[in-house]
């Protein structure tokens, strides 16, 4: 009887005691006979004390949230009564009874199943694989049915761009083809790739932990695509300063245009940060201001020091991509280093020297609770004395988990030393594709640099999540972090490369039309994300019904993608 009835429960009305369930929760019934008290802590939370959660007299119950492993304890007037570790599913009804609590341990008991949270992904994923097979079955279909000038129109134009001249890069000069511009065509796809799960997660991700940023440390895949679209921006700077420097520019001249677009960037990642809230309170770091100070950084690298002549020959190949980049190189790694010792060395006024955490609640291995003034150690310093708490972001997830109370912005002004990593990085991958004129040199070093990247970032985070000197740290754009994300780049450009422009496998539509026009997709959906048809609000959403608006919204920019590709409007600064 019971258990019919939390079944049903659990399924039909998702309650927890009259309470309705939200996504990623869970209830658990105590039974008991005298006033506790249940102490709970997520795991999520690194070596955070357990705090009280409720009171209960006797029969009681406590939602919890699921996104994590929970620690618990259960207290009365005496002590503790027991203590356990258990990891809850979505909408699962759970009971304790400690009545028939016989040790220091206790694990509940699972009254009704959870849901199958991560259901609606896959079937997202078999969904749009279905309606690409289909897609293409419908374009073959076209090519042998539709003759003539139906075909020339719809098909031909796009099959086309899978040869364009930029498909083999050599240095030898070619003719660009009017009215699209010379374009490397797995960039874009590489590009439009970011940009998609861009949109996708900043849109919510379907509510999914995986598709949000990793509370402190650690890596989700919304923790990976600022970096890619930093290393896509490497590359394309590269190739467009290579261009320009080779038809005589100046390098002052070319500088300027760097400075400027730079420039141009800070300037509408700064407008957009300014929405709806007054002067006092605009943001002043952000994703364009991030991605503007990097490229300024690289940029002015590269016309400085940037070689215009290639000077392929037999032989001496080995090392041709270090010998065209060593001074870029040793630059960013001069400026990398800084970032390292100041973040090792130099401590926050009250705070351990290195201390990197989220402070709040967070202890150091000393065993130190007195870091609720140590957010991001001696970089949330710098930015709180440098551009004022009152215009850093606000909503980190640490926050309420940690319970810090100091503001601490992901793209402080620190974290730009780092970051040119990932995108010179990108540039130097566009000097392996300059030096070298076949196709397998340029894939094996693109595969050879991915794996020095990744065992590099590995080791300085002893591969784990919380260890190493280093560990992996999307808020605090960590050299790990940088380092692994700038391999993961490495290895997806060798594969597109190698699919898209050596093998005309896949033409990469509409990733490749949306990397085309990659800036202003992501500055329409920062500034419509939550305006209808892009967003709706749902009174008591699930991850199905949140993965289909979102997924919605990112195929909506998609097709606007699609839109100005077929117009030939590429908009750039």
């Amino acid at each position: 009887m019971g258990h019919n009835y939390f079944e049903n429960v659990g399924y039909f009305l998702r309650t927890c005691n009259g309470t309705k369930l939200r996504y990623d929760q869970a209830c658990l019934q105590i039974s008991t006979t005298e006033k506790i008290s249940f102490w709970s802590q997520y795991e999520e939370c690194e070596d955070c004390i357990l705090l009280k959660t409720a009171d209960l007299y006797d029969n009681g119950v406590v939602v919890v949230e699921t996104f994590s492993p929970l620690r618990y304890s259960v207290r009365n007037d005496r002590g503790q009564i027991c203590n356990g570790t258990y990891a809850f599913g979505e909408f699962g009804q759970y009971s304790l009874n400690l009545s028939e609590v016989v040790t220091d341990e206790c694990q509940p008991r699972m009254t009704a199943e959870p849901d199958a949270a991560y259901l609606p992904i896959l079937t997202a994923i078999v969904v749009l694989l279905s309606m690409a097979t289909l897609w293409y079955i419908v374009k073959g279909i076209g090519k042998r049915v539709v003759a003539g000038r139906l075909y020339a129109r719809y098909f031909a134009r796009e099959d086309n761009e899978l040869g364009s001249e930029t498909r083999v890069l050599t240095t030898e000069a070619s003719v660009p083809r009017s009215p699209t511009r010379s374009r490397l065509r797995s960039l874009d796809i590489f590009r439009g790739i970011a940009i998609a799960l861009m949109i996708f997660v900043n849109c919510g991700g379907g509510g999914y932990g995986i598709f949000k940023h990793s509370v402190w440390n650690g890596l989700t895949v919304a923790d990976v695509v600022f970096p890619w679209f930093a290393f896509a921006m490497g590359e394309a700077l590269v190739l467009s300063l290579n261009a320009r420097l080779r038809t005589s520019m100046p390098r002052f001249t070319a500088f300027g245009q760097v400075a400027r677009r730079s420039l141009f960037l800070a300037l509408i990642g700064i407008c957009l940060g300014s929405v709806n809230v007054s002067w006092t309170n605009v943001r002043l770091p952000g994703v364009l201001q991030r991605l503007a100070a990097m490229y300024l950084i690289v940029g002015t690298l590269e016309c400085a020091f940037m070689r215009t002549s290639q000077n392929i020959t037999p032989g001496r190949s080995l090392f041709r991509d270090i010998a065209a980049g060593w001074q870029q190189w040793l630059a960013t790694i001069l400026l990398v280093s800084i970032q390292i010792c100041i973040s090792l060395t130099v401590a926050a006024p009250g705070c351990p020297r290195g201390y990197s955490g989220p402070g709040g609640l967070h202890r150091t291995a000393l065993g130190d609770f007195s870091l609720q003034n140590c957010t991001g150690g001696i970089a949330g310093y710098i930015d709180r004395l440098i551009l004022g708490p009152s215009h850093l972001y606000k909503h980190g997830r640490f926050q309420q988990l940690y319970r810090t109370v100091l503001p601490y912005d992901p793209e402080g002004v620190l974290g730009v030393l780092s970051g040119i990593l990932v995108v010179q990085a990108g540039a130097h991958a566009t000097r392996i594709m300059l030096a070298y004129n076949h196709a397998r040199a340029r894939i094996m070093r693109w595969i050879f640099w991915s794996i020095v990247f990744g065992v590099t970032g590995g080791a300085l985070c002893m591969f784990s999540k919380n260890g190493g000197p280093i560990p992996i740290n999307k808020s605090l754009w960590s050299v790990s972090y940088c380092l692994v994300t700038a391999s993961m780049a490495f290895f997806i450009q060798a594969v597109l490369y190698f699919v898209v422009d050596l093998k005309n496998k896949w033409g990469g539509r509409p990733l490749y039309y949306a990397g085309q026009n990659a800036l202003f997709l992501y500055i329409g959906s920062e500034l419509l994300k939550r305006h209808f048809p892009l967003y709706w609000h749902i009174p008591a959403p699930t991850h199905s019904q949140l993965l289909a608006t979102h997924a919605a919204a990112m195929l909506m920019w998609l097709a606007v993608a699609v839109a100005l590709h077929r117009k030939r409007i590429f908009i750039t600064l």
